[in-house]
C-alpha cells in the first residue's frame, strides 16, 4: 500500500487540480464553532510514515452531507513547512467517518525540503524530529468547515543485528554470552531473545516462529544477556536458533536475522586458564590488545609491526610501522589507532595505512578516541596533543612535563584527564583550542590512571591513590603500603583496585579509599587488571604468568608464559583472555565463560576497544 501511495503522490498533476483547492491565504481565516472536528490517528510511538497522514477520524456534527477534501501542511519544529499535500473530494456525512488513503486518492503534494522528500520518497518515513501536522476540511467550493493540529515525535529505530554467537558456530561454554548490535539511535530500546531447538527438515526461519522456546528473555535493557544458570542446559550436538527482536515503548521495532548454533560437547573443552592458541612475533609484546568490531585481534609488537588475527589465532594481516608498536585501540567507525617509538598511525580495518604523524618524539601513551573525531595522546616529549583523527593533523599541544606514558581518559561531559610525572590535568578542548581546567601536583609521579566513574576520577601517585572530583578537589587519598605499579581499575559496584610492588592488589572502598581486601599475588603486578562479569580478576606479574583471582581474594588459576606479563589483558564476549609476554608472543587463555565487565572501568583504557571514553548514560544503556 506505501508504495501506490508513494506513486500517486509523485505522479497527480497539481494543475490539474480544481480551481477552488485553497491556497496559503486561506488559512488565516477565522473559523467560528466548525461543524467538523478531526483527528489524526495516533501512529506508534516514535515513528511516522506518509500514510500515517490519511489515517484520520472526522467527526461530522451536523446534519448536513458535505462535499469535501482534505489540505494537510507538515511543519517541522524549528525548520518551518516542508510539505504540503491535498486530497481528492469525497463525502462526507454526519456522523463519524474514518479514512485511509484509499478514499483519499488521487492525493497531490508539494515538496518545500529537498531532503525531507528524499527521505519519503525513498524510505516513506519521517527522519527524527518534532513535526506539527495539521489537517484542514474544506467544504468542495466553499470555505474552511473544519481543522485540527497534531505533534509527532519521530525516532526512527532499526532492528537490532546479532553479533556473538556467530551463524552456524558451535559453543563450547555451559553459559554463553548472547551479544547484539543495538537498534539505532542507542539506549532507546528493549529487548527480547529467543532461542528454541531446530528439529530434523526444519529451516531457522520456520523453527524460531513455530518451536515453543528452548529459552525466552524479555525486557532486556542492555545488548547482551548471559546465559542464566537456572535456564535448560544446550544438548550436545543439537542445532538451535536463535533471534532477538526490539522493543520501543512497548511496540516492536524488528527482528533481526535467525542464526544457528551448536553445543559441543564441554567435557572435550578447553579448561580454564588453558592456552587456546598463541602467535609469535619477532619481539617482546607490551601493547594491550584490542578486539575489533568484527572480533579480529589488533596487537602490537616491539618488533615494529601491527599484528591482526581472527579469534583463531590465525593472521589477518600485519603492517610494519618502522619502530616498537606500544598501544593499539579501536575508534568508533572501526579505524585502528597505534602509538611507539614512530609516533601515531591511523589503519583502516583491513590493513591500510590512512595517515601516520611522526610527531616529536616516542608515544607510548595509548590514544584517546572520542566520537567527534578527536585523537588525544601524549608524547615521551612531554606534549599533550589534539589530533585531527581523520587527516592526522596536530590541532594543537599543551606542554605537560617530561615524559607522559599514561593513556589519556574522557567524560561524557567531553573533560579530559590526563597525568604526566607528578601532576594530573584536566582540559577541555574548544574552538581556541586545549583549555586547562585544573592540575593537580602530587608528591610523587604518577603511575596509574587516570580513570572515571561517575563524578570521580581516581589515578595513582607513588603509594597512594586518589580520588578527584570533576573540578579538582581531593575527596581523598589512601596510603598503601608500597608503591602502586598499575592500575587503578573500578568495578561495576563501585571498589577501586590497584596493584603494587609488593605483589598485592588492593580494594578500597570507590567514595571513602577505606580499604576493603587485599589479593595476594605475591609476585611484583605489572599489568593493569581486567574483570570479568563475575567480578575475577586478570592480571600479569613479573614472575612470567597470568594469574585468575576471585574479587574475594582467592587464587582461581594461574597460566606461564616465557616471559614477564607486561601487556594488559582484554576480555572477550565469550570470556577468552587475550594479552602479550616478553616472550615475543600473544596469547589466547581461556577464562570462566564470562564476558568482560561493562560498568565502572574494569580494564586498560576502559573496555576491549581500548579508547578510553566515557558515553554518556543513554548512549550506554
Amino acid at each position: 500500500m506505501l508504495s501506490l501511495v508513494l506513486s500517486v503522490l509523485m505522479m497527480v498533476d497539481r494543475a490539474a487540480l480544481p480551481a477552488a483547492y485553497p491556497v496559503r491565504s486561506d488559512f488565516d481565516q477565522p473559523l467560528q464553532q466548525p461543524p467538523v472536528e478531526v483527528e489524526l490517528i495516533s501512529p506508534p510511538s516514535g515513528q511516522m510514515y506518509l500514510e500515517d497522514l490519511w489515517r484520520v477520524r472526522l467527526h461530522n456534527n451536523s446534519s448536513e452531507v458535505y462535499s469535501v477534501y482534505l489540505f494537510v501542511t507538515i511543519e517541522l519544529v524549528g525548520a518551518g513547512l516542508l510539505m504540503d499535500a491535498t486530497t481528492a473530494v469525497f463525502l462526507l456525512p454526519p456522523g463519524v467517518m474514518i479514512l485511509s488513503s484509499a478514499e483519499l486518492s488521487p492525493i497531490s503534494t508539494e515538496f518545500y525540503d529537498s531532503n525531507f522528500q528524499s527521505s519519503v520518497s525513498m524510505m516513506g518515513q519521517f527522519p527524527d524530529g518534532t513535526y506539527i501536522i495539521t489537517i484542514y476540511v474544506y467544504e468542495d467550493g466553499g470555505g474552511l468547515i473544519g481543522e485540527g493540529s497534531f505533534i509527532q515525535d519521530a525516532k526512527n529505530h532499526s532492528s537490532p543485528g546479532l553479533q556473538y554467537p556467530s551463524d552456524n558456530s558451535e559453543i563450547t561454554e555451559p553459559l554463553p554470552i548472547f551479544t547484539w548490535f543495538p537498534s539505532y539511535p542507542p539506549g532507546t530500546a528493549d529487548y527480547t531473545i529467543r532461542i528454541v531447538e531446530i528439529m530434523d527438515g526444519q529451516s531457522p526461519q520456520s523453527a524460531i516462529s513455530a518451536n515453543p522456546a528452548w529459552f525466552l528473555a524479555e525486557d532486556i535493557l542492555f545488548e547482551e544477556i548471559i546465559y542464566p544458570v537456572y535456564a535448560e542446559s544446550f544438548e550436545s550436538d543439537n542445532i538451535y536458533a536463535w533471534q532477538v527482536e526490539g522493543f520501543y515503548e512497548g511496540n516492536s521495532i524488528g527482528k533481526s536475522e535467525v542464526w544457528t548454533f551448536s553445543c559441543v560437547n564441554t567435557s572435550s573443552s578447553f579448561e580454564e586458564g588453558s592456552e587456546i592458541w598463541s602467535f609469535e612475533t619477532g619481539n617482546r609484546v607490551r601493547c594491550s590488545p584490542a578486539i575489533s568490531l568484527d572480533g579480529s585481534i589488533i596487537c602490537g609488537s616491539t618488533d615494529g609491526f601491527i599484528y591482526s588475527l581472527d579469534p583463531c589465532g590465525s593472521e589477518l594481516w600485519r603492517y610494519s610501522v618502522g619502530g616498537a608498536v606500544y598501544s593499539a585501540a579501536i575508534g568508533p567507525d572501526g579505524r585502528i589507532f597505534s602509538t611507539g617509538d614512530f609516533g601515531i598511525c591511523c589503519l583502516d580495518p583491513s590493513g591500510f595505512l590512512l595517515w601516520h604523524n611522526g610527531m616529536a618524539g616516542s608515544v607510548e601513551a595509548c590514544p584517546l578516541i572520542l566520537p567527534s573525531g578527536r585523537v588525544y595522546a601524549g608524547s615521551k616529549d612531554g606534549m599533550f596533543y589534539s589530533i585531527d583523527g581523520v587527516y592526522g593533523d596536530i590541532l594543537d599541544t599543551l606542554r605537560a612535563g617530561d615524559h607522559m606514558y599514561l593513556p589519556a581518559s574522557s567524560d561524557a561531559a567531553g573533560r579530559i584527564y590526563y597525568v604526566c610525572d607528578d601532576k594530573c590535568f584536566s582540559v577541555q578542548d574548544s574552538e581556541d583550542g586545549l583549555l586547562e581546567l585544573w592540575s593537580y601536583r602530587a608528591d610523587e609521579s604518577f603511575s596509574g590512571g587516570p580513570v572515571i566513574v561517575g563524578e570521580h576520577i581516581y589515578a595513582a601517585a607513588g603509594t597512594e591513590v586518589f580520588c578527584f572530583s570533576s573540578d579538582g578537589v581531593v575527596l581523598w587519598s589512601a596510603a598503601l603500603p608500597s608503591q602502586v605499579y598499575v592500575g587503578p581499575v573500578v568495578s561495576s559496584e563501585g571498589t577501586v583496585h590497584a596493584g603494587t610492588g609488593s605483589g598485592n592488589i588492593y580494594a578500597l572502598e570507590g567514595e571513602t579509599g577505606r580499604r576493603a581486601g587485599v589479593i595476594p599475588a605475591g609476585t611484583v603486578i605489572t599489568s593493569t587488571p581486567a574483570m570479568n562479569v563475575t567480578g575475577s580478576l586478570f592480571f600479569g606479574c613479573d614472575d612470567f604468568c597470568l594469574y585468575c583471582f576471585s574479587p574475594s581474594g582467592f587464587s582461581l588459576w594461574d597460566f606461564a608464559t616465557e616471559g614477564s606479563v607486561r601487556s594488559s589483558p582484554v576480555i572477550g564476549i565469550d570470556g577468552t583472555v587475550y594479552f602479550g609476554s616478553d616472550d615475543h608472543r600473544i596469547y589466547a587463555v581461556t577464562g570462566s565463560g564470562a564476558g568482560p565487565m561493562i560498568d565502572g572501568w574494569p580494564q586498560f583504557c576502559r573496555n576491549s576497544f581500548n579508547n578510553g571514553f566515557i558515553p554518556d548514560e543513554e548512549e550506554e544503556q
